[in-house]
């Protein structure tokens, strides 16, 4: 009868357990720019915005000096935003992600796999090497300068 009260017992502690093992105290915060604390999470936001279309967060989070270069060319800030709203993004993903802090900047390397259209061409990369540089400013941490290895002309 001890035992059989036992059982019974560890059995619902166990059913328990088991409902309540996925449960936390708190929410998990959203993913914002507002509580974001590190390079890797700016970088995902700003794709997760360029993916969005939410073109003043883009621009918001690139400094006024900005440099992108990617296949020989060099846009400045503008150019960057002209080329990046001729994308159409469906689907990506960052891996690899390394980060190399120095001072109140920070450069991420990372491969991105992406897929979409740009400018009305399909569009797919794999393992694509990116490097960003995020610094913090006065109005909050920018992206300074990206450097990538594929070429949307």
């Amino acid at each position: 009868m001890l035992r059989a009260r036992r059982i019974h017992h560890v059995s619902i502690l166990v059913v328990f357990s088991l409902l309540f093992a996925g449960c936390t105290k708190w929410p998990e915060k959203a993913s914002a720019w507002s509580n974001a604390t590190g390079a890797e999470q700016f970088e995902r936001l700003w794709w997760q915005d360029v993916k969005e279309k939410n073109w003043d967060e883009v621009e918001r989070h690139l400094a006024s000096t900005y440099v992108y270069q990617t296949s020989g060319m060099v846009r400045d800030r503008d150019a960057t935003m002209e080329h990046f709203k001729k994308l159409e993004i469906t689907d990506y993903a960052l891996g690899n992600v390394e980060l190399h802090p120095n001072g109140d900047s920070v450069v991420i390397t990372y491969t991105m796999d992406l897929k979409g259209v740009y400018d009305g061409q399909s569009l797919q990369l794999s393992q694509t090497r990116m490097m960003s540089v995020w610094q913090q400013q006065k109005q909050g941490w920018a992206a300074i300068a990206h450097a990538d290895s594929f070429s949307m002309q």
